[in-house]
């Protein structure tokens, strides 16, 4: 078990490092589902004692993304269908609202962020670094949130994203044409540049389903990963 670790942020405790770059190789599948995660490897990789990751894995255990048996071991979980579906009508009903309240006000300096993370998001894509990508991804529509005042609502999605997340992740893996999803992208931060709601409606409802489609051929280019 080879983890990627990145550096510690300043603001955060050892803790909450641990738990992040945990929830990050899960998400990244670099922890690949259905995987026995033992907490002697993972303490060995942060060299810290097993405190702190027994902490990670509860946090972890509470967003479903790993199970822990008691005499038997702790596994990466399988991805659900239905949670991901679950996460997936969250987040589309949501973000619409979202989409529609930032088009008709949302502050300079943070669309001056999103213009920043596309430019970030058009380099990667010359660099083929989808794992990038995805964290840009995620950060363009938290950035969204954040214009809106609705940070707490970014949280409570990301809390029950995480099998939705990893069907992105295998979707931007397998799929190399990421020129379509930055274009969404790019006509969503359009659309509230321009105060331009309907354009922002339709094309925040069509980038969030773009999903859809595939779940069906990464469950067969996958069988090992999803839960039957």
């Amino acid at each position: 078990m080879g983890l990627e670790l990145l550096e510690n942020n300043t603001y955060e405790s050892k803790k909450d490092y641990i738990y992040r770059m945990i929830r990050k190789n899960i998400i990244d599948i670099n922890l690949k589902p259905g995987e026995v995660i033992s907490e002697n490897d993972i303490a060995n990789a942060f060299e810290t004692s097993r405190t702190p990751i027994r902490e990670a894995f509860t946090r972890l255990a509470n967003e479903e993304l790993i199970e822990i048996y008691p005499q038997k071991g702790t596994f990466v979980s399988l991805i659900d269908i239905k949670r991901a579906q679950e996460a997936k009508f969250m987040r589309v009903n949501l973000e619409k609202e979202i989409v529609r309240q930032a088009c008709r006000e949302f502050p300079d300096d943070i669309l001056f962020q999103l213009e920043a993370n596309i430019n970030q998001q058009e380099f990667c894509v010359m660099k083929e670094n989808y794992i990038t990508i995805f964290d840009l991804d995620n950060e363009m529509h938290e950035l969204i949130y954040r214009g809106c005042k609705m940070d707490r609502i970014w949280s409570a999605i990301r809390f029950i994203s995480g099998d939705y997340d990893r069907i992105r992740t295998l979707r931007l893996s397998s799929d190399t044409d990421w020129d379509a999803i930055i274009s969404d992208h790019k006509n969503i931060v359009s659309a509230i540049k321009e105060k331009d709601e309907e354009k922002g409606l339709k094309i925040i409802s069509e980038h969030l389903t773009m999903i859809d489609r595939d779940v069906v051929l990464l469950k067969e280019k996958y069988p090992e990963y999803f839960k039957q």
